[in-house]
């Protein structure tokens, strides 16, 4: 498949993901359909405007090429129509709390899959631009894009971002997804930007499966204020 269709097609479907887990935030916490389509936009393209600001493309890309903007937007009203009949249809049954944590964990999977597929698009767009030599510039942009989007839709929807709280692997699955890319760009542009994703996502999912999370040194310095 030529690189740039490829490149194309997983961003598309990064931009789904990404806009279906900030629509599923916006409507757990009960927005508006206009707060959600917002919030599904930026959770979409937020990331990919901070990347092409830091790597100086200007305007950025989501304002030069609405298919991100209009696929994140159709994106969240399918949602909308979908899961407004499922949550009435289930509140009378009486058990729309157990949907709610299905849909949630599904939020979660969606979010991961946009991360892995955005850091890789970030650190591809870094090579593009000519920092192929410059590894450092690359993980960051990788790291931003995927992350930023995400710290955009907790902020608006009065959330703690996920990367800074206790027992999540999140900007680190981004960081090392970016390195995986980067290691394996001599063996071709589309295995590279394959495995980068998809190490990103693997780790960010299994992270959430079995807990694992960065040493906390918080209670040992409390411990120590103690003593």
């Amino acid at each position: 498949m030529d690189y740039e269709k490829f490149y194309y097609i997983a961003e598309i479907v990064g931009t789904v993901a990404f806009a279906s887990s900030g629509t599923l935030v916006a409507i757990r916490k009960g927005m508006d359909i206009f707060g959600i389509v917002v919030l599904a936009i930026i959770t979409a393209v937020g990331g990919g405007i901070i990347r092409d600001i830091t790597l100086g493309i200007t305007p950025p890309m989501a304002f030069r090429d609405t298919t991100y903007t209009s696929v994140s937007i159709v994106t969240a009203l399918i949602l909308i129509v979908f899961l407004s009949k499922k949550i009435k249809i289930l509140s009378l049954k009486g058990v729309d709390r157990e949907f709610m944590i299905k849909y949630t964990q599904i939020a979660s999977v969606l979010d991961a899959i946009g991360l892995g597929i955005f850091t890789a698009s970030a650190v591809t767009v870094g090579i593009a631009r000519g920092y192929m030599n410059n590894p450092f510039l690359l993980i960051f942009v990788g790291v931003i894009t995927g992350c930023g989007g995400g710290v955009m839709r907790d902020l608006l929807s009065d959330t703690i971002p996920i990367i800074f709280t206790k027992n999540t692997i999140y900007a680190v699955a981004s960081l090392l997804g970016a390195v995986v890319f980067i290691v394996l760009r001599p063996f071709g542009a589309n295995f590279a930007f394959l495995m980068g994703a998809s190490a990103t996502v693997v780790i960010r999912l299994l992270s959430m499966k079995y807990r694992w999370s960065l040493p906390d040194v918080s209670s040992d310095l409390v411990d120590g204020d103690d003593a």
